[in-house]
């Protein structure tokens, strides 16, 4: 807030595009992204630490009876894990599992586990809209989402996958110190990684969502962008959402981070932060569908990339992101509903 108020006063006398590109543009879009960074360098630390100290391997066996319920066993339960840094080396993680079987549904589950774009745009977004109640609003929207892969890879599984389970056999390592060098080096790697990708892919998305929704006339309302939001607006409508909404849920496809990041430079934040502007331009019940949505919905292009190169082709990829669709859209109904019914 305080660079873009400074950032503001220093172009004051420029073009009015120079100055809306840097306060809104770059600043409203990367930098609602980097508030981010403490959140995410305290779970990589936690992740590093039950990497360190050897418990993941526990937990996928601690974690088999449930996987059982899904067709699978623990050891599928690690490549998942690590959809919660990421899904892509979730998906190429599954490689380590045995069956082809249980392969293809751990990478056809796996964009259901929520990755830390998702997780930290519901924080930020919850943090900025519900105040008070945002630990229990993200806490219910994550176990949900964790329910939601359950009860889909049940019905996956007897519908599409029917054969029978191999027994899960795994070596468990001892237990070891944490080795603090080694967990403050993946922390920083993961985090600057993150730094990195806000610097260039989001920064690129960022201006070029700016350009889209101020050109022609300097109106985001008459823009490109507004012109192709506007035509998609009758599809949130049932979700409470307005085409704002709808082209940051869009713009997540590219990066999931991108959903912050657009929402900054449509609802122009560049000088307030959207701390202060959402809780007046967003309702709860809208705000409650908009997360739902966002968690649920088809994974980013890379992933989609790798799901296609480790599936083999296009059949059950098509099928993996027209059910995450279904499923993001009629959760998202259902929320909203709810949110009005109950008067949230």
């Amino acid at each position: 807030g305080s660079l873009g108020r400074w950032l503001d006063e220093a172009l004051a006398n420029g073009p009015w595009w120079v100055r809306g590109l840097v306060v809104n543009g770059v600043i409203g879009g990367v930098g609602s992204i980097l508030t981010f960074v403490p959140i995410l360098a305290i779970f990589f630390a936690a992740m590093a630490t039950l990497e360190s100290i050897g418990y993941m391997a526990r937990a996928a066996f601690v974690m088999d009876r449930f996987m059982h319920i899904m067709g699978l066993h623990g050891k599928s339960f690690l490549p998942m894990c690590l959809g919660f840094g990421c899904n892509v080396p979730s998906i190429l993680g599954a490689r380590a599992v045995e069956s082809k079987k249980a392969r293809l549904m751990t990478i056809f589950l796996t964009p259901f586990v929520p990755c830390t774009g998702r997780l930290a745009g519901l924080t930020f977004i919850a943090g900025a809209i519900f105040g008070g109640k945002a630990l229990i609003i993200t806490s219910i929207l994550v176990i949900l989402n964790i329910l939601a892969l359950g009860i889909a890879g049940t019905l996956i599984s007897k519908l599409f996958f029917k054969e029978e389970a191999i027994p899960f056999i795994m070596e468990l390592p001892l237990y070891h110190k944490p080795d603090l060098k080694t967990i403050a080096l993946v922390t920083w790697n993961r985090t600057s990684s993150f730094v990195k990708k806000a610097g260039t892919i989001i920064l690129g998305f960022s201006v070029a969502l700016w350009i889209f929704s101020n050109f022609p006339g300097g109106n985001v309302e008459h823009s490109i962008l507004g012109w192709f939001g506007q035509l998609i607006e009758p599809f949130g409508r049932p979700l409470g959402l307005d085409w704002k909404m709808l082209v940051a849920l869009l713009a997540s496809i590219f990066a999931k981070e991108n959903s912050v990041a657009t929402l900054g430079v449509l609802y122009n934040v560049g000088e307030q932060g959207l701390l202060d502007v959402l809780p007046a331009a967003i309702n709860h019940a809208s705000a409650l569908s908009f997360l739902v949505v966002l968690m649920l919905l088809i994974p980013c292009l890379p992933t989609i990339t790798v799901m296609k190169q480790e599936m083999g082709g296009w059949k059950w990829l098509i099928v993996s992101l027209l059910l995450m669709l279904l499923i993001s859209y009629g959760c998202g109904m259902l929320a909203y509903h709810l949110a009005l019914f109950v008067g949230l």
